[in-house]
C-alpha cells in the first residue's frame, strides 16, 4: 500500500467516535431509517399512554415529567444495521462509517460515556452471521436492567429468524444479570461473553429500540409478562400472589440513605413491617420475598424496582426532593400497583435525607387505611 494512502487511512480510522445518527429525533418522532439500515419491524406504533389524572393522583403534578398525566410513547421497533460496529461494554452501536446510532431522549446519555470520545479501532475482525446486544452503560442498575435491557430480548425474539441470533455481552457483573438472562433467553438465542472494552464488527446486526423512556419504567403488558412469566416459572412460583409480607427496604451506605431510619422502623414495626437488606439476599430469595409482598416501603433507588415481582400491592416511596423522578410511579401504573409517596426537601435527589414521619403517618392513616 502506498504511504500516502496508508496515512490517509490511518487518519480516518483514528478519528474519535463523535458523530451521531438519530433513528428518532424531535423533528421526526415517528422514525428515520438512515445509513443503509433495512428490514424495519415496528412492533408497537407510537401513541399516547394515559398514566393518571392529575386531580386523582397527587404524584402527577409534582413528578419530574408527565405532569399532565400522559406519556407520548414513540415507536417500538427493530431494524437491521449491516456491517455495524458494537462497543460491548457501553452498548454503543455505530454504522459502517462509525456514526453512533442513538435513540433520542435516552441514548443521548451514552455520549458522555468514555467510549464515545475514544479513537476508532484500527482493525476489527468481522463476525459473520446475525448478532445483537441488549447491554447499556447503565445495566449494572437492576432498574435499568429490568426495564431498558431485558425488554429488548422480547423485541428481538419477535423478529429473529428461527435459527436465532447471538447476543454479544460483557461478562455479568451481578447475579441478577446472569439469573434473569438464564430465565428469559429464548431457546434459539445464544450469548457470547466478550471483553467489554473491545469493539465487534458484525455482518448483520439487529438494533432494538428502547421500550422504556425518559425517567419511565412503564412497559406494554406483553413485555412485563415476557420477563416476569419465565422468572416465576423457573423459580416454581405461581401466577397468583399470596400477600403476606410488609417490607421496608433499607439502603446500607452510599446515597439516598434515610438518616432517621431507626425512628422510621419504630413506626413501621407497629404495622407489622420488617427491615430487609437486599444485598444480603440472593436474587431468587428477593423474587420469592417480593412475590409475597403486600406493602413495600423504602427510599427511592434500585431496590424499589424489586416490586416488579409483586402483585397489585401498595408501595410507599420516600423521595429526597420535592420534585421526584417518575421511575417508580410509572412502574406501579404499569403493574397495576398503588403508588404512595413522601417527599423531602433536599436539593439533589441522590442526597441522604431524614424521612418526614408525620407525612408518612398521614399516608398510612388516610391513604392505606392502616391502624397500628
Amino acid at each position: 500500500m502506498p504511504d500516502n494512502i496508508a496515512i490517509k487511512l490511518t487518519k480516518r480510522l483514528l478519528r474519535p467516535v463523535t458523530e451521531k445518527v438519530y433513528i428518532r429525533d424531535r423533528v421526526y418522532p415517528e422514525l428515520e431509517v438512515r445509513k443503509g439500515a433495512k428490514n424495519l419491524h415496528i412492533l408497537h406504533p407510537a401513541g399516547r399512554v394515559h398514566l393518571a389524572d392529575p386531580d386523582q393522583d397527587s404524584f402527577v403534578p409534582v413528578g419530574k415529567y408527565y405532569k399532565n398525566g400522559w406519556y407520548d410513547r414513540a415507536n417500538i421497533f427493530v431494524y437491521e444495521i449491516p456491517n455495524a460496529y458494537l462497543h460491548v461494554e457501553s452498548g454503543l452501536t455505530c454504522t459502517r462509517d462509525f456514526k453512533a446510532v442513538l435513540d433520542f431522549g435516552y441514548d443521548d446519555r451514552i455520549c458522555h460515556y468514555p467510549a464515545f470520545g475514544r479513537r476508532r479501532p484500527l482493525m476489527v475482525k468481522r463476525r459473520r452471521g446475525l448478532y445483537s446486544s441488549v447491554n447499556t452503560c447503565f445495566s449494572g442498575n437492576i432498574g435499568h436492567w429490568m426495564h431498558d435491557c431485558l425488554p429488548k430480548i422480547h423485541s428481538l425474539a419477535r423478529v429473529a429468524p428461527r435459527t436465532g441470533l447471538t447476543l454479544l455481552m460483557p461478562a455479568p457483573a451481578y447475579e441478577f444479570q446472569s439469573e434473569t438472562l438464564r430465565c428469559v433467553l429464548p431457546d434459539n438465542f445464544k450469548i457470547e461473553y466478550v471483553s467489554g472494552h473491545e469493539w465487534e464488527h458484525t455482518e448483520q446486526f439487529l438494533w432494538p429500540s428502547m421500550v422504556s423512556g425518559r425517567c419511565m419504567y412503564l412497559l406494554p403488558p406483553e413485555y412485563y409478562e415476557a420477563i416476569r412469566g419465565p422468572i416465576f416459572k423457573k423459580l416454581g412460583l405461581p401466577k397468583q400472589h399470596t400477600k403476606t409480607e410488609r417490607l421496608y427496604i433499607s439502603r446500607q451506605g452510599g446515597k439516598r440513605c434515610v438518616t432517621n431510619e431507626d425512628a422510621v422502623m419504630l413506626f413501621l414495626e407497629k404495622f407489622g413491617f420488617r427491615k430487609i437488606v437486599l444485598e444480603e439476599l440472593s436474587f431468587s430469595q428477593q423474587v420469592e420475598l417480593f412475590h409475597r409482598a403486600e406493602i413495600v416501603v423504602g427510599p427511592h433507588g434500585a431496590g424499589i424496582n424489586t416490586i416488579c415481582f409483586s402483585g397489585d400491592i401498595d408501595v410507599v416511596v420516600l423521595y429526597s426532593t420535592r420534585v421526584p423522578p417518575n421511575y417508580f410511579h410509572t412502574q406501579a401504573v404499569g403493574l397495576g400497583q398503588k403508588h404512595h409517596f413522601v417527599c423531602h426537601d433536599e436539593e439533589h435527589e441522590d442526597s441522604s435525607f431524614g424521612a418526614d414521619l408525620p407525612a408518612l403517618e398521614r399516608v398510612f392513616r388516610e391513604e392505606l387505611g392502616l391502624k397500628a
